[in-house]
């Protein structure tokens, strides 16, 4: 009889955390380009005007799988935050007029920060540059082992483990440059035995910052 009451406890102070991220990703259709940064731009003027004091970053990709779509993510949520949003429906209208008939959307999805993360704020989300991992794993305390690794070596890096919306196996690692002389110096920071141990596959890919459709930074 006394489990459920330390459990209420525990999942109070998990709910309370604010380390949950959430990341959109979309892909501008043929010649839409243009037109869909002025539709995003007008919608994060709506998230203004109705007063949400959320953060709201975003990237386009310029190298890797995905080059060409773009990335907007939002960090530092507790779970019941999520319950909370500003006005959904009329956030849902507003998309649906400036962004969703210029760009397909592509993927929706959430992660944890891990505790070996920096702190979240624009010395690595406001980076020009960003060198985005994606890390398979196959066995989290080696994964972990190696994000920790890679840490000691960058100016500041943050990492997240997929939890809603995609694979579960899955951790994002994002990592900070001002210039390309200091994104190269990151090139060979995979190159570790723990790489060999715990980990499936690694994609990297390059985010450039879009300050013009991003809001609200740390």
């Amino acid at each position: 009889m006394k489990l459920i009451p330390f459990l209420l406890v525990l999942a109070t102070v998990a709910n309370a955390q604010k380390n949950v991220a959430s990341f959109s990703i979309w892909k501008p259709k043929d010649g839409q380009a243009a037109t869909f940064e002025a539709g995003y731009q007008q919608h994060l003027r709506w998230h203004l005007a109705n007063n949400d004091t959320w953060n709201w970053y975003g990237w386009y990709f310029i190298a890797g799988p995905r080059d060409g779509q773009f990335l907007d993510a939002t960090f530092g949520h507790s779970w019941n935050e999520f319950d909370h949003r500003v006005n959904p429906s009329g956030d849902a209208a507003d998309n649906a007029l400036h962004t969703e008939p210029f760009a397909n959307f592509m993927v929706g999805y959430k992660a944890v920060r891990l505790a070996v993360s920096d702190p979240e704020d624009s010395l690595v989300l406001g980076s020009r540059f960003i060198r985005l991992l994606t890390i398979r794993i196959t066995n989290t305390d080696a994964a972990v082992k190696l994000v920790s690794t890679l840490k000691q070596k960058v100016r500041k890096l943050l990492a997240y483990q997929v939890v809603d919306g995609g694979d579960l196996n899955q951790l994002i690692v994002f990592i900070g440059s001002d210039n390309f002389e200091e994104y190269g110096k990151s090139s060979g920071l995979i190159d570790h035995p723990d790489a060999q141990n715990g980990i499936g596959s690694i994609t990297s890919e390059t985010l450039v910052f879009r300050r013009d459709m991003s809001i609200n930074l740390y």
